[in-house]
């Protein structure tokens, strides 16, 4: 179960820091982006747009450098189900919206990112309840030493980042494939 908890930090944390940068990199457009879901205040918009990507980033590095790991799962799984919350919020409304989720931020809502969520949340929830000291800096209070061999928590984290390299190739594929239909 460990290799579990292992592997499901590192996804979590790897889906943070990626979904972060491009948010940082163009502010303005997060912020119209968390403007368009029409739940908070005005007032609260670009605070909330300004906090987001570092809170993530820091979410994200926690968790892949194993620091704090089962608060920082904790508090990943809760903005999970907060971010699938207002996803949900806006597929309700019938809103032909961005999903501001990063590099996909212009990838409408839907019923997918809902449950794309949720799989994620479900996963930081994994790495909260079965956690893994391996390959920790400071992995905290109730996290149990480690039994995976240095070389196996290497060899997760490879497959976790082949996993999700492909699984960016191949909806590239597909979104490529459909623009191609479309042409």
């Amino acid at each position: 179960m460990e290799y579990i908890g292992l592997a499901a930090r590192l996804l979590v944390g790897l889906v943070f820091v990626v979904a972060a940068v491009p948010k940082l990199r163009d502010p303005a457009s997060f912020a119209s982006s968390v403007a368009a879901y029409k739940i908070l205040p005005e007032s609260l918009v670009k605070p909330v747009a300004r906090v987001l990507p570092p809170a993530e980033i820091v979410m994200g590095v926690m968790l892949l450098a194993g620091v704090l790991i089962i608060p920082a799962s904790v508090v990943a799984a809760l903005l999970l189900v907060g971010f699938g919350a207002a996803i949900w919020v806006a597929v309700e409304r019938g809103s032909k919206i961005g999903c501001g989720c990063g590099f996909r931020h212009l990838q409408q809502v839907s019923r997918k990112l809902v449950a794309r969520n949720a799989a994620l949340a479900l996963a930081a929830a994994v790495a909260a309840l079965v956690p893994s000291g391996a390959l920790a800096l400071l992995p905290g209070p109730g996290v149990p030493a480690t039994t995976i061999s240095t070389t196996d928590a290497l060899a997760v984290v490879v497959v976790v980042g082949a996993g999700w390299v492909l699984a960016q190739v191949a909806l590239e594929l597909r979104r490529f494939a459909g623009s191609a239909v479309t042409a």
